[in-house]
């Protein structure tokens, strides 16, 4: 176990953690030994690993199988994201790129390992700026190899390749289409040498939880067919169980498949192996759907325990270098499907039924995870964590020192009570569903919640320090568009609530809009809905996103306030606001975990210790060096600038001298070009700059800006004038940081000195300029723009923490 991750501690009067509910796992043989491999194909979560497959090992091994397991997914964005694999991508293909877009590829394949690695560090979490410009290197690989592949568009989410996996046609042709289907490539230099080196292979297994794993999961079995044309290829996950009553003998898929498995797999998998490797028939199986001459045999599913799941075994998984996020965080779940029936959700109609797992079972799980990895990050993947699962686990959790978060929902019990006992029990971030904020739209979606429960929840939890996320659906039938900016409004609201009143920054919001899903509750009833289901295109045959009419009425305001909203409503959906530029739900997750309670959000610390685990300068610092950290330089650009910084958003602008003289001032004659607009926008976005007029409210599109809208300073913002920006830029991803005068002129003596000592910098500033001096080189330390070191020219005991 890594020593930078120590045993969560145990209070004295605690007894002993409970055994697990599980028995242990044997040792497995070496991979090429194993008979069974289990897959989870791409494009899946690139951040930490999916559930479904460890478990699975796990059942597998318990009964003595010789099995292994291979994250197709971890290996494929591996393999893009190197030099040598991105690289070869580009050397195989007939296609070329543009000057400009070759020269843009080049510079991040060469970048792309660092980029990598760096996402795969603890300092990305703190590191803002430097997250950001490592996605960025990441990202312009990504578009490399789409730009190579027609018809591609490929990110971390998901890859959208030419052929689409709605149609069984489109599938069929993307499998052996190396042209457009960027796995073809992968798969011969990921997945065939792993194929080779198993002697003993028996059954391969496919895990299918969504449809952008359909065309990999079916280019993997046709290779291995291919390769090992003796092995059983079975298919299971969420995805194949809810399109499975849509396939018919003599369906092309099981020219590439021998069997699918439906609904839960721990029952299925252990006696579909048993059967194979005995030689004995398949009908049996739980779950199985397997051709039996002209026909289909289906056979009923099998409900599992949960009181004898095994822990998941994740020794197959790349976890030290896999992901792209430090970690691991790794899942586990206190339940399974979901009690409610929410009309446009098809999770309760495409899984079993609800039950809640024993909590010192999942207590247990998570102390031996910890004890195997040392990890002590989780995320429930739960669909829902229940109010009663929430007590249990702050109950099991309090004082063990692990973080978590999960998925919740609204309800009249969560109070601030609940919220400190899972802060304490390591609770720092929960996605709820909002989805509206109208309690008409929560009705007829039969979420079965009160929107005054909303609130209140929302404020024990960020009293308590726990981030939240709010999902958002745009549109629901019956919906109308001053609702969905009531939503909106007060997403936004919450989220400077967030910030500004409970010190925590890490909160977030994200809507999109309905889509109407073959097997929810409205696809079952639209008349119920007033929707009318329209014709679908028939060669689309695995398309579960229907289309419809919505053909009833919608509200009209009643009230003042509907009608403030409804008069508002352009401007509050015209602005920037979402999940623009959001970092994964693992990033965001570690962020907040890595925030003390009450930290402040932007000024930096309080006493002489930064963020835990980063040195800040203090008093007895006095003779310690700080240093440009290796990597960074600083540059001085000359010119006439005037700086705007806001304090309480840490946000920094250098405007144009000539566009803040004479303030207030029209924002045509301010914005006289696209990059001044630009400048602008994002001064106001921020509340370095805001409307003069009355009641005008916060505005950030480009059309808002073009008329006789007065503008003045906002509220705490501190206007510098400097004859030079000074920006810190990084070597090695082009970064860069613009300073304040403080961060200037700290910046200035350390370069002139190389290396000053915390007691120069504070004597060569004002007195009453040394605190504000101090908050500046702790974000440089936390940035990593300075480094420290001790008058022996050795790196600072405490600088090693980091």
């Amino acid at each position: 176990m890594p020593a930078h991750m120590p045993t969560p501690p145990q209070p004295a009067h605690t007894p002993a953690p409970p055994q697990p509910a599980y028995i242990p796992t044997p040792p497995h043989d070496r991979p090429g030994s194993s008979r069974v491999l289990l897959i989870n194909p791409p494009l899946w979560n690139p951040y930490a690993p999916h559930l479904a497959v460890p478990l699975l090992l796990a059942v597998l091994r318990r009964h003595h199988v010789a099995a292994s397991a291979l994250d197709l997914s971890a290996e494929t964005m591996r393999h893009l994201l190197s030099p040598d694999g991105a690289g070869d991508y580009a050397a195989g293909r007939d296609r070329t790129l543009a000057t400009r877009a070759r020269d843009q590829f080049e510079a991040a394949r060469s970048s792309v390992d660092r980029a990598a690695a760096f996402l795969r560090s603890p300092e990305s979490i703190t590191d803002v700026d430097g997250h950001r410009a490592a996605t960025a290197v990441c990202q312009a690989v990504l578009d490399g190899i789409a730009a190579l592949t027609p018809g591609a568009e490929l990110s971390f989410d998901r890859f959208d390749l030419r052929h689409r996996p709605v149609s069984s046609r489109q599938v069929m042709r993307a499998v052996a289409d190396a042209v457009h289907n960027p796995y073809v490539h992968v798969f011969e230099r990921v997945l065939v040498p792993r194929l080779r080196a198993m002697p003993d292979l028996e059954v391969v297994g496919l895990s299918v939880s969504a449809d952008s794993q359909l065309i990999p999961a079916l280019t993997a079995a046709r290779i291995v067919r291919r390769e090992r044309p003796e092995v059983h290829i079975t298919v299971g996950g969420n995805f194949v169980t809810r399109i499975a009553d849509r396939l018919r003998p003599g369906h092309p898929f099981f020219t590439l498949v021998d069997s699918l498995v439906c609904y839960e797999g721990e029952e299925s998998i252990v006696d579909l192996v048993g059967r194979l490797l005995s030689g004995r028939p398949l009908h049996g199986v739980p779950g199985i759907v397997v051709p039996d001459g002209d026909e289909l045999h289906r056979c009923p599913s099998a409900t599992a325990s949960l009181a004898e799941l095994p822990v998941p075994d994740f020794t197959d998984h790349p976890l030290a270098d896999g992901y792209l996020a430090p970690g691991p965080v790794l899942p586990v779940i206190a339940s399974r499907s979901c009690a409610w029936k929410c009309a446009f959700c098809a999770i309760p109609f495409a899984s079993d039924k609800f039950r809640i797992r024993a909590p010192e079972a999942v207590v247990a799980e998570m102390d031996e995870l910890h004890r195997r990895h040392g990890t002590r990050d989780f995320q429930f993947v739960d669909e829902i964590l229940t109010v009663r699962s929430m007590r249990a686990l702050a109950h099991g959790l309090a004082d063990r020192g692990y973080r978590w978060y999960g998925e919740t929902r609204f309800s009249p019990t969560i109070d601030r009570r609940l919220t400190d006992a899972l802060y304490t029990a390591g609770c720092r971030r929960l996605d709820l569903g909002l989805e509206s904020y109208n309690q008409d739209v929560l009705d007829r979606m039969r979420k079965d919640i009160k929107a005054s429960w909303i609130a209140p929840n929302l404020d024990a939890l960020l009293a308590s320090g726990i981030s939240v996320h709010l999902f958002g659906i745009a549109g629901f039938p019956g919906e109308a568009r001053w609702q969905t900016a009531r939503t909106v409004e007060f997403a936004a609201a919450t989220l400077a609530r967030s910030r500004e009143r409970y010190a925590v920054p890490d909160s977030t919001f994200g809507i999109g809009p309905f889509v109407l899903d073959a097997l929810s509750p409205v696809a079952a009833a639209p008349d119920q809905f007033q929707v009318r289901v329209l014709h679908q295109d028939p060669g689309d045959d695995l398309q579960m996103a229907l289309r419809y009419d919505y053909v009833g009425p919608l509200p009209e305001p009643a009230s003042a306030e509907d009608r403030d909203i409804a008069a508002r409503a352009d401007r509050i959906l015209g602005g920037t606001f979402g999940d623009q530029d959001r970092p994964a739900e693992e990033v965001v997750f570690l962020r907040a975990a890595a925030r003390r309670p009450g930290e402040p959000v932007d000024e930096g610390p309080q006493g002489d210790e930064g963020p835990q685990g980063v040195p800040c300068p203090g008093q007895h610092w006095e003779h310690t060096l700080l240093r440009p950290a290796g990597g960074w330089t600083v540059r001085l650009r000359e010119g006439e600038r005037t700086l705007l910084y806001e304090p309480r958003e840490g946000a920094l602008f250098s405007l144009p001298s000539r566009l803040l003289d004479g303030l207030p001032a029209t924002a045509a004659e301010l914005c006289r070009d696209p990059s001044e607009r630009a400048l602008v926008r994002a001064a106001l976005h921020h509340r370095c700059l805001e409307p003069a007029e009355p009641g005008a409210g916060r505005l950030t599109s480009a059309a808002q800006l073009t008329g006789d809208l007065l503008l003045r300073l906002g509220p705490g913002t501190q206007l510098v004038a400097e004859a030079a920006d000074v920006f810190l830029t990084s070597r090695i991803t082009g970064q860069r940081l613009r300073l304040s005068a403080s961060g200037a002129a700290a910046a200035r003596l350390v370069a002139a000195d190389e290396g000053s000592s915390w007691a120069d910098l504070a004597a060569r500033c004002a007195p009453g300029s040394v605190p504000r001096l101090r908050t500046f080189v702790w974000r440089l330390l936390v940035n990593r723009l300075l480094s420290v070191e001790t008058p022996d020219r050795s790196p600072h005991p405490l600088a090693e923490r980091r």
